[in-house]
């Protein structure tokens, strides 16, 4: 019974800090912009968010960010919105990769790493697709590509039309 009773703890204990998952509520936060703004995750419920984690010295970011810029635009006026969270330390890093490749969304910015622990963060960059609920529906793991595009539009068109 004490072996039962301590297996089911452990794997309690594991499911809490597993990160945040496909099928789950994603966890909520409140995070200030490059442009000075707060922005609450629970502010946006009501629509699609496409929640991306970066860092300036992620080359797959790199590539990755301008594909979500124009995400961000195609989808604008349809329920969509896309955020970002950067976690690099220092603010000018973050301000300098945004500037280069013309991010005009929502870059919060967490420094401390408080934000993407929450989320657990497989790779970056590392992508959420939130239904208007605030659930998790897909997870991204790196970025490879057009291949990638694709299946972004896909989940955001499907997501949307709910």
């Amino acid at each position: 019974m004490k072996t039962l009773t301590l297996l089911l703890s452990l794997m309690l204990f594991a499911t809490a800090f597993a990160g945040a998952g496909k099928g789950q509520k994603a966890p909520n936060f409140s995070i200030t912009t490059l442009d000075g703004k707060k922005l609450s995750l629970a502010s946006l419920r009501g629509k699609v968010v496409l929640l991306d984690f970066w860092a300036q010295w992620c080359e797959p970011c790199k590539k990755e960010l301008p594909e979500l810029q124009k995400l961000s635009q195609a989808y604008a006026g349809k329920g969509v919105v896309v955020v970002s969270v950067n976690i690099d330390k220092q603010r000018e890093n973050a301000e300098r990769m945004a500037k280069q490749l013309g991010v005009s969304f929502d870059v919060g910015l967490d420094p401390a790493g408080t934000v993407a622990g929450m989320y657990d963060l497989p790779k970056m960059p590392t992508s959420f697709v939130l239904d208007k609920k605030g659930i998790i529906r897909f997870v991204h793991e790196g970025f490879e590509g057009s291949g990638d595009v694709t299946r972004f539009k896909q989940e955001l068109d499907e997501l949307a039309k709910n």
